[in-house]
């Protein structure tokens, strides 16, 4: 990691800290949902920003998966500093150690979340890698949504990052835990689970 991504990294953090500060969050969280149970975290790689920022008041130990790209160097610097466990490696099934990582954190009773979409697109397509992982442990999923009334959004990006301005009016919404049963063909649960992001998406602009 070099120096340059370190420096970005703290940036990063007591930058989202002071904006975090000037945020109005409405917190919705689904009557199903306990703050004290293991649970796999989905949200959108452009929509990051609040689930990292609210999840670190989840009860039990957490863990994220960051790419090991140049900027996931500075992600990691970010999020070590919010308290997080960092796993490095790809959403993608076949990225085998990153895979073998999370796995040894679920059986040790951490909860996980990642953008389920990344770290390279397509754009709010679920990745087979958590739902393949909530199957195999029973461990539900929690589709989440968040929106704001002001923000910026990088157009450019792939994911269309978008991260609030300051003093906004922001929503963080934690859906329904989504369970996947072991006989479910994991390509029909990718789709019910962009279905169900796109609700706790929807879910949350109403609550604005």
């Amino acid at each position: 990691m070099t120096l340059k991504s370190r420096i970005l990294g703290y940036m990063a953090y007591y930058m989202t800290l002071l904006l975090n500060m000037t945020l109005r969050v409405i917190i919705f969280k689904h009557p199903e949902y306990n703050s004290k149970t293991q649970y796999l975290f989905a949200f959108w790689h452009g929509k990051q920003l609040l689930p990292v920022l609210e999840l670190q008041k989840h009860g039990i130990h957490r863990a994220v998966l960051v790419s090991p790209s140049r900027d996931g160097d500075m992600l990691t610097v970010w999020l070590k500093n919010l308290g997080y466990e960092v796993i490095r490696g790809s959403s993608r099934k076949q990225n085998i150690s990153a895979l073998a990582s999370m796995i040894r954190k679920l059986k040790a009773g951490y909860s996980l979340g990642f953008g389920i979409d990344g770290p390279i697109g397509p754009i709010y397509k679920v990745k087979p890698g958590m739902t393949h992982m909530a199957q195999k442990f029973r461990i539900p999923i929690i589709p989440i949504g968040s929106a704001f009334n002001r923000s910026w959004v990088f157009e450019k990006a792939w994911d269309k990052y978008e991260i609030p301005k300051p003093f906004s009016k922001a929503v963080f919404y934690l859906g329904k835990p989504f369970y996947i049963e072991k006989d479910v063909d994991l390509s029909v649960s990718n789709d019910m689970l962009e279905g169900l992001i796109a609700e706790a998406e929807k879910g949350a602009k109403k609550l604005l």
